[in-house]
């Protein structure tokens, strides 16, 4: 009996080595594994950090650093680069605005271009224009400037609707008509290179027999397109240097038509 007991206690020893061995492998089994999981996890993940970050600098490689600019005045200032369909919204809305300010304004004295012509203005003769009821009309110098601001096939219908509309007594010093604008709204995208530009404004007309002025309602819808702009010439003056001018935004007016009345 006592033989068999120490062959009993022998046999569970070994067993019990045997499960401590056992344990010990698949423990440090089962440590290796979890430690060459996260390591490939952590190299993943560095992988994929540096991918995006390669991107990034791809994206911004590509990009036109952004350039200085030095004006005549000796101000620097930066600018950005564009498409050549590309303009801001606030470079559409002043090209509008100036347009329609120098266009629709008829006071009867020539355009100031020196400050002695802003003193004493000049008198404004007019340009002959065929217009569409008579065979013969007038619009004022600053209309006729303005009007290069619009597209070549839209310009001469456009000129010949205004000398119907423009009042005789302007170029005889007894009538004028202020352009009051009241509402410009933000270019509308309508395709690429093409916007439109919502104004509500008045014209009010002043003459001799009218002081208080007559208001007219001009409440109209722009459509704008960009163009290429003229390249500055070295030394420019006359005809050449108003189209210049006009037309050095890059934008040009191919379409006016009048605004639907919004319901009450």
């Amino acid at each position: 009996m006592a033989i068999d007991k120490n062959l009993n206690s022998q046999t569970e020893d070994r067993r019990l080595k045997f499960l401590n061995r056992t344990a010990t492998r698949f423990s440090r089994s089962d440590t290796l594994a979890l430690f060459t999981v996260g390591t490939f996890g952590l190299h993943l993940l560095t992988f994929l950090i540096l991918f995006l970050l390669y991107g990034s600098y791809s994206q911004l490689s590509k990009k036109a650093p952004p350039t200085l600019v030095q004006l005549e005045s000796g101000k620097s200032i930066k600018v950005a680069q564009l498409g050549s369909l590309e303009r801001t919204p606030q470079v559409v809305l002043r090209f509008v605005s100036d347009t329609m300010t120098l266009m629709m304004n008829w006071s009867g004295n020539l355009p100031a271009t020196t400050v002695e012509d802003a003193v004493e203005p000049k008198p404004d003769s007019g340009v002959d224009i065929r217009s569409i009821s008579s065979s013969k009309g007038k619009v004022t110098h600053g209309a006729w400037q303005a009007s290069y601001a619009l597209s070549s096939d839209f310009r001469k219908e456009f000129l010949q609707l205004l000398a119907d509309i423009t009042p005789s007594g302007v170029f005889k010093g007894r009538t004028q008509v202020v352009f009051v604008p009241q509402y410009f709204q933000q270019p509308v995208l309508i395709e690429e290179g093409k916007w439109k530009v919502k104004i509500v404004a008045n014209l009010t007309i002043f003459d001799e027999s009218n002081k208080l002025g007559e208001v007219i309602p001009f409440n109209k819808e722009i459509f704008v397109r960009a163009v290429e702009a003229p390249s500055s010439p070295i030394k420019i003056d006359g005809l050449a240097a108003i189209v210049y001018q006009v037309r050095s935004s890059g934008l040009e007016i191919y379409a006016i038509r009048d605004l639907p009345q919004e319901n009450l």
